[in-house]
């Protein structure tokens, strides 16, 4: 939880903590293919995670993180 605390106040400091997807054209609809271009463009990164993630699992992030 300290990441997310630290995370959450770099953010304010670098004024970035108001951005939302939909101020840049993003549509919620579009979660999936912007999972699926994450793995295709970084799959290596995901390889990495000791957890795997599927396709729907990233979806869901962008879902709830979606503004």
């Amino acid at each position: 939880m300290d990441f997310v605390v630290a995370l959450t106040e770099l953010q304010k400091n670098c004024g970035v903590d108001t951005l939302k997807m939909s101020d840049y054209g993003i549509e919620k609809s579009e979660c999936m293919t912007l999972a699926q271009n994450a793995r295709a463009t970084m799959g290596g990164l995901f390889a990495c995670d000791p957890v795997p993630m599927t396709d729907m699992e990233c979806a869901e992030i962008f879902e709830r993180s979606y503004r």
